[in-house]
This record gives structure tokens, C-alpha cells and sequence, in this order.
């Protein structure tokens, strides 16, 4: 008999293309050992659907947020679901850290069912974070009771650990990347020939920064720095990839963005940026990965992000803060370049050595693909995951055994 794993997402995750929900839609659909069957709650109709189904829809209109009312709804909604469809699943995969999931936690230890909780950012979803929300201990209690915790980067799962998670508890596993969809360009040719397909200038160095444009992924960092480069004179262009108004993302902060376009005009630089908006085709987001030169990402706060590691699938040379979740990803001058975080000389300093020295690029480029394939392929990222669900599986039957 299959392990039967049911995955908790937001209830409205087909409203908010985030970055969970893209990650785990592509490993849904290359999921291939047959003894795991994944399966997503629908809350809506309190139904269990096969997970590729639950996530074969496109996003469309604007992204939506749940109100407060809702999100106390949901709790019971969800409670009452899970306990009318007892018997249809073996295991609970949690993706979101609300009330109504973090009550899970006792719920499930009271009926004896292995329940895990994916953490994928430092401090919003890890115990140095959550200890100083309001409410926070008891937050961290809810937490204490899940079987398992699944972190995204060694540095995420050394905070639980740090805060008294037990080491058979938390279980380190950084996410996978489609080195089929995400590659280098082919040769020179492919890169101009893309470059035209999206109007692109041909002789730039074109740097591309992939994610919501907002102060925490250090957008506003980067602009300060691309404007001093070209100040110096160098010739750059800034492709900028990302939720850019709240009907792609509801969180956004609009006059946020709207000062740095203005910055950018101010200084007469509105001819080298675009700001592409949301893109939900991955294979026109990969092609945009083949069009540039860098990755610039110098974000203040990650757990491990998957554009990243895309980036460096598809063969650029990233440049990124210096972020402790990223010691073992980028390797200073290796495989990347890592600068002080809200440092706007060093990361213009960083871009205009780089642009003006393309065999540096593609050493960095080189083995950036090299070290994605050689921890970040998906066989072996299943396999993991595999292994750690049939231990909470097998552990929770000895607990019950015990019991019995």
C-alpha cells in the first residue's frame, strides 16, 4: 500500500502565485516513486484531490489575500475537514504557519499521525522569528508538537535546533531545481536570438533580478547600485523579473516601488531597466534567464530562494548578499560573489568588475551549473524526502504499538 502524504496548503493558494506553490507544483508533476502518493486538502469542498490535479490550474485576475475572519474560519474549516476524511491519508505535509495549522500539531500527536511542517524562510516561520510575535511562546509550543520539521537551508534547520527541537526532529533539505527547464544558453547565438525574441538589447550586460520587488529581496539595493554603475559608466541593463503591483501580489508596497522608478527616470536610466511584471510561464522564465549575463540578488532575509538556485542552473554568475543561509550555496568566488547586505558601493563595485570582465562571468557561470547538479537534482532530492516520510511514517506506528 502507498504512504498516502496530504499536503496543507493556504486555502488560497491558487489565488497567490508564491513560491512554494511553484516549487511543489514541478516536484508534484516529476514525482515518480511509487510508493508515495502526494495529495492536496481542498478546503473549499472538503475534498482530497490527487496533488498534480489540485495543482494543474493558471492563475488568473488578481492575486487575492484571506481576511482575518477567514483566516479564523479556516481553522475549524480545516479541523473538521481532516477529521471527516480520517482514513484517507497517512501523513500531514504543512506549508503554511497559521493558527489553524499550528494546532495541527497537537491534534495529530493526539491521534497519533506523523505531521511535518516545511520551513522555507529565517525568522517569519523559525523559532528566533516567531518568539518575538506576539502570542509567540505559545506559537513555538503548537510548533513543539509536530513530529517533524522540515528546513529548507542548514542555517533554518540550526535555528530550530538551537531553540529546542529535538535532532530527530528537524531534517535538512534544500529544495531541487529543473535542470530540464532551467539550463545555459546553447552558444552566443541562442542568447541574441532570445535577446531579440523579448526586445533586448544585443551588447549590454544584462542583469536579471527574479522576485517580488519588494524591501526585504533588497530590490531597492540593487537600483541604488546598477544607477552608480552606469554612473561609472558602465553599460548595463536591468531586467527586472517579479510582482510589481498588488494585483500580482497584494502585499506589495506600491510607493515603494514608485520611488525607485522615479530614481531611476531621475537619473535618466529609464531606457535600461524593464520591469517585467509576474511572469507564471516557466519557459518564458527560463528563456529570461538565458538572456542575461548576472543574477543580482541582494535580498536581506531568505531561507533558501529557488530562483537562485534556477539563476545558476541556467548559467549565471550570481551576486548576492552575504546572507549566513547562503554559506553553503555560494562559495565567494567560486560559484558566485557574495557582498555585505545593503552595501550599495561593494554590490556596485561587484557588478561593474564583472561586466567588464566575461570570462570572470563565465568561470562563475561554469561552476554554478556544476554545483547545482551536483546537490540540487531531483532524484536525489526525492529520495531524501522519501526517506524522511517513511521514518515519521514508521516512527508514529512504534509510538503506536507502544501505546497499544
Amino acid at each position: 500500500m502507498s504512504l498516502r502524504v496530504l499536503h496543507i496548503f493556504a486555502p488560497n493558494y491558487r489565488l497567490r502565485f508564491t513560491g512554494p506553490v511553484i516549487q511543489w507544483r514541478y516536484y508534484f508533476n516529476k514525482w515518480s516513486e511509487p510508493g508515495i502518493s502526494h495529495f492536496v486538502l481542498n478546503i473549499s469542498d472538503s475534498k482530497i484531490l490527487p496533488a498534480a490535479e489540485a495543482f494543474n490550474f493558471e492563475l488568473t485576475g488578481a492575486h487575492q489575500e484571506l481576511s482575518k475572519s477567514e483566516r479564523a474560519t479556516w481553522v475549524f474549516d480545516l479541523i473538521r475537514s481532516l477529521t471527516r476524511l480520517r482514513g484517507s491519508y497517512d501523513l500531514l505535509h504543512v506549508h503554511v504557519l497559521w493558527w489553524g495549522s499550528l494546532l495541527l500539531g497537537p491534534w495529530a500527536k493526539w491521534r497519533r499521525l506523523p505531521v511535518l511542517y516545511e520551513s522555507v524562510l529565517l525568522g517569519s516561520d523559525t523559532p528566533s522569528g516567531i518568539r518575538q510575535e506576539r502570542l509567540g511562546g505559545l506559537k513555538l509550543k503548537l510548533l513543539k508538537q509536530y513530529t517533524g520539521i522540515l528546513a529548507i537551508s542548514d542555517f533554518l534547520a540550526e535555528d530550530y535546533l538551537a531553540n529546542g527541537f529535538k535532532t530527530d526532529q528537524v531534517h535538512l533539505l534544500e529544495n531541487s531545481v529543473d535542470t530540464a527547464l532551467f539550463h545555459p544558453a546553447a552558444n552566443n547565438k541562442e542568447k541574441q536570438a532570445l535577446r531579440a525574441k523579448y526586445h533586448l538589447p544585443a551588447k549590454s550586460t544584462i542583469l536579471i533580478f527574479v522576485g517580488s520587488l519588494i524591501h526585504r529581496k533588497g530590490f531597492d539595493t540593487l537600483v541604488q547600485a546598477f544607477i552608480q554603475a552606469c554612473q561609472q559608466g558602465s553599460d548595463l541593463f536591468l531586467l527586472a523579473v517579479g510582482p510589481a503591483s498588488k494585483s500580482e501580489n497584494p502585499s506589495l508596497d506600491e510607493n515603494f516601488i514608485q520611488g525607485l522608478k522615479q530614481e531611476i527616470d531621475t537619473e535618466q536610466l529609464g531606457s535600461k531597466v524593464r520591469f517585467m511584471g509576474l511572469i507564471q510561464d516557466r519557459d518564458a522564465l527560463a528563456e529570461l534567464y538565458r538572456t542575461a549575463d548576472l543574477f543580482v540578488f541582494p535580498s536581506r532575509n531568505e531561507g533558501l530562494p529557488s530562483v537562485l538556485l534556477e539563476a545558476m542552473a541556467s548559467g549565471l554568475g550570481p551576486v548576492v548578499s552575504d546572507l549566513a543561509v547562503l554559506r553553503n550555496v555560494i562559495h565567494q568566488g567560486v560559484n558566485g560573489v557574495k557582498v555585505p547586505e545593503e552595501d550599495v558601493p561593494a554590490l556596485s563595485d561587484a557588478i561593474q568588475q564583472l561586466s567588464r570582465d566575461p570570462s570572470r562571468q563565465a568561470e562563475l557561470a561554469s561552476y554554478a551549473v556544476e554545483s547545482i547538479h551536483d546537490k540540487h537534482g531531483f532524484t536525489v532530492w526525492q529520495q531524501n524526502i522519501s526517506g524522511y516520510y517513511y521514518a515519521l511514517h514508521q516512527r508514529a506506528n512504534r509510538q503506536q504499538s507502544q501505546k497499544d
